[in-house]
């Protein structure tokens, strides 16, 4: 089983706070804050902060795991959960948190040690998820299940252990079975993908094509990026004689592969290289050019704590923000481009469009105004113009 596929499952966001010291909490509550809104670097600062009043701060050391791991680095996270551990055993998440890293890094003994720990003090379904994810990479099929299982018995519409157990029950051959452990997780999380793709290399085994292209055929629209859809989409054509059809789908889902190809081996750079800004960067842009909108914010917020700095970086980070819909993280974020440079035109042309999004016509307009102002002969301002309606018009 991959580790990618499971990455879902694994991670704890809980934290308490066992500090009494009001500068220690507001720390920790500000930098919780800064960790939400994906700026690990504050972060950081606001657990040091918390570990300068007081460096038996269990809660600062559970913040600076969080953050280091966002961060992929693995061994910075590590010791900031061990020092939890030696602080408070029992901190709520410690154990499962510190499970994940050792999955990451495809540790699975260790990883198991933790999350079976994790099991004892807690009794949510999450860490028998993640203990079932590390028996099923260790290629113990009967284990996995019984943990899963248990899971379930935990919560049963914890939507992630479904799709684990699908992926165990078809990777076991037991396709009916996998088919209906798909439908149940598509119950809880309609719209995941994975399971969508799974029913539908189900239903082709299984020789419900009909079904199969049913499912398939609004996921190669809805997913323009993936060559997944289409190739399944492909099989279930060409298996029902629609060769030339299938030929079609076939060809471009080559191409798309050649595509993941490429951004694969962008991915093993950026995965081994987490203090490679550039390396983060271009596997950033990769992913946004794919249509991953949101692997892609997270991979430019692992290059915005190495150089917080770079206002090229901020503003890809923006516009990236204004397409997800964040629209009030994209604005703060443009606001403070244009304090630091407000010569930058394509910063105050991306806050028109923040504006026009938030139906503010006025600031909208000085917005433009003010990026014509700077340089009228831009292309981009030129663009923005041409789309304007004239006044004529209004």
């Amino acid at each position: 089983m991959r580790v990618l596929a499971l990455s879902i499952l694994l991670m704890l966001f809980g934290c308490t706070s066992s500090d009494r010291q009001p500068d220690v909490t507001q720390f920790i509550f500000r930098g919780n804050e800064a960790f939400q809104a994906g700026d690990y670097t504050a972060a950081l600062r606001y657990a040091d902060s918390a570990l300068a009043h007081n460096g038996n701060s269990s809660d600062a050391y559970f913040l600076r795991g969080r953050a280091y791991f966002e961060l992929e680095q693995w061994d910075h996270a590590e010791a900031a959960y061990l020092a939890v551990i030696d602080l408070e055993p029992d901190y709520p998440g410690v154990r499962h948190n510190l499970g994940n890293i050792y999955y990451f890094q495809r540790q699975y003994r260790s990883a198991l040690t933790q999350f079976i720990q994790a099991t004892k003090s807690s009794t949510s379904a999450n860490s028998w998820h993640a203990a079932g994810a590390v028996y099923s990479a260790l290629s113990q099929p009967d284990s996995a299940a019984a943990a899963f299982e248990q899971a379930i018995r935990l919560d049963s519409f914890y939507g992630p252990v479904h799709t684990s157990f699908a992926d165990l029950l078809e990777e076991q051959g037991h396709y009916p079975e996998a088919l209906e452990r798909s439908r149940i997780a598509l119950a809880i999380r309609p719209n995941y993908l994975p399971d969508l793709l799974r029913q539908g290399r189900l239903l082709l085994r299984l020789s419900h094509l009909d079904e199969a292209a049913a499912l398939l055929q609004p996921l190669v629209t809805e997913y323009p990026h993936h060559a997944e859809p289409r190739y399944l989409l492909g099989q279930a054509l060409q298996q029902s004689g629609f060769l030339e059809q299938s030929a079609k789908f076939f060809s471009e889902a080559d191409s798309l592969r050649e595509i993941e190809q490429r951004r694969g081996q962008l991915a093993n750079t950026a995965e081994t290289q987490p203090t490679n800004f550039q390396a983060q960067v271009d596997y950033a842009t990769a992913l946004r050019r794919s249509g991953l909108l949101e692997e892609s914010l997270k991979r430019y917020l692992i290059a915005q704590a190495l150089r917080p700095e770079n206002l090229d970086l901020q503003f890809h980070i923006a516009t990236l923000e204004t397409d997800l819909g964040s629209l009030a993280n994209a604005e703060e974020r443009l606001l403070r481009i244009l304090a630091a440079d407000s010569s930058y035109v394509l910063a105050w042309l991306s806050l028109a469009t923040v504006y026009g999004k938030t139906n503010r016509t006025t600031p909208a307009t000085n917005a433009l105004q003010q990026a014509a102002r700077i340089n009228p002969d831009h292309p981009a301002v030129q663009q923005f113009l041409a789309r304007m309606p004239s006044r004529s018009s209004q």
